[in-house]
């Protein structure tokens, strides 16, 4: 079906581009991380461009926002114009409440039961992105009024970036995300609650592609190829997305998938 852009899209995109101001190179042990930038709005981001892989600006952007979507905290991210170059930025996030929050928890210092409905949808929407490189450090751990909160971000290996349609499930049990997954079963039991993993792909499951075509058209036209952005929706709309979360859905409950 033809993708009618919607009226003001690009507009909209301008609006919420901010301008750095200085940069300096990043120094957070990210091979995907261009750089970090003080910008116009008075906060710093972590800037990743298309120089490495055309397509992480896309892949973060995205996620970023389909996660917000379907029930996942993130910094707030913006486009970036880094010298007339549009570039993805993410917020940045500095002195965690929580540094090594896995011992923590495993100390009784932080309650594993704030982080498990968390840890729960964010692992259910990585196998659905195909996100295969959720390490320990990329959960930002704040403290809150109520416990502790979790924030996800860092996309940059995750979506297309891996090729459409995604990956064949179950993920291979040496990337990063299931690793991780399989190191904290072993720290706290099975922790993934069954009621958050059903929201993220439910959620999902209810997403309509006009909701798929505005987030894409926030973003910088040139992140993206007409042919690109026509398969996300063709794919979207067909069969194999909700095939996918039936997958995910019952290799989490069997743990086929952990």
């Amino acid at each position: 079906m033809p993708i009618a852009a919607h009226d003001g899209a690009e507009q909209l995109a301008l609006g919420v581009q901010i301008r750095a101001k200085r940069c300096g190179p990043a120094e957070i042990g990210s091979l995907d991380c261009a750089q970090i930038c003080h910008c116009d709005d008075g906060s710093d981001y972590v800037v990743k461009d298309r120089s490495g892989n055309v397509l992480v600006p896309h892949s973060e952007w995205f996620c970023t926002h389909l996660g917000e979507a379907v029930g996942l905290a993130s910094p707030p991210c913006k486009v970036v114009d880094v010298q007339g170059v549009s570039c993805f930025g993410s917020r940045w996030e500095s002195g965690h409440d929580a540094a090594e929050w896995w011992y923590r928890a495993q100390r009784s210092e932080i309650d594993f039961n704030d982080l498990a409905p968390t840890l729960s949808r964010i692992y259910a929407f990585d196998l659905f992105v195909n996100n295969i490189d959720r390490h320990f450090l990329n959960f930002i751990v704040r403290q809150q009024h109520f416990g502790v909160s979790l924030l996800a971000f860092d996309y940059s290996q995750a979506w297309l970036v891996n090729g459409l349609p995604p990956p064949t499930l179950p993920m291979a049990h040496t990337e990063k995300t299931v690793a991780i997954s399989r190191i904290l079963r072993k720290m706290f039991g099975h922790f993934l609650r069954e009621e958050d993993v059903g929201h993220v792909l439910d959620s999902l499951e209810s997403i309509k592609e006009e909701k798929i075509v505005s987030i894409i058209d926030g973003h910088p036209k040139d992140w993206l190829t007409e042919e690109q952005k026509a398969s996300i929706v063709s794919w979207w709309s067909g069969v194999e997305k909700n095939s996918r979360i039936d997958d995910i859905r019952k290799g989490v409950k069997d743990g086929s998938y952990l």
